[in-house]
């Protein structure tokens, strides 16, 4: 009998991880880098912020609070481009709290340009992502038009 239900909390454990994944590769925004499916939250060290997947927030210090938005602010929007600056995943509840430990582990990535958002992938797991663009244009589709690689600047 107990082994029955050890199989049981066995499957319903695994159950449960793949549902998670699933469900993350549909709330992750499309500029975030490919790969990272199951992502909590983006450091974004050009912009010294956070990003809360399954909140869809920007999350930022302003007045030495931490402030939430789920809008990108106007300073930030100007100075920078989300589809461009480099993203760092990270797994942690409230990623936020260890904002000095993550502003001087990641400043190696600023400035650096060398990640591929979702966008721009041409994997089929994200074909059905809600935020990503038309999935067929990687396909040779006639009203393709032209070539939408976005990588390294290329149109």
């Amino acid at each position: 009998m107990m082994m029955f239900i050890a199989a049981g909390l066995l499957f319903a454990n695994r159950s449960q991880a793949q549902v998670r994944v699933n469900v993350n590769i549909g709330n992750q925004p499309a500029w975030a880098p490919e790969g990272y499916d199951d992502a909590q939250y983006y450091y974004i060290p050009d912009m010294d912020m956070y990003y809360d997947v399954p909140a869809h927030q920007f999350v930022y210090q302003r007045n030495r609070r931490w402030v939430r938005t789920a809008v990108l602010p106007p300073t930030y929007q100007q100075k920078f481009d989300l589809y461009r600056v480099h993203k760092v995943a990270i797994n942690q509840r409230d990623a936020y709290r260890f904002h000095d430990r993550d502003r001087q582990q990641y400043a190696q990535f600023r400035g650096k340009f060398d990640q591929h958002p979702i966008r721009d992938s041409k994997d089929d797991k994200y074909a059905q992502n809600r935020n990503n663009w038309d999935h067929n244009q990687f396909r040779g589709h006639p009203d393709n038009g032209k070539d939408h690689d976005h990588r390294e600047g290329r149109h």
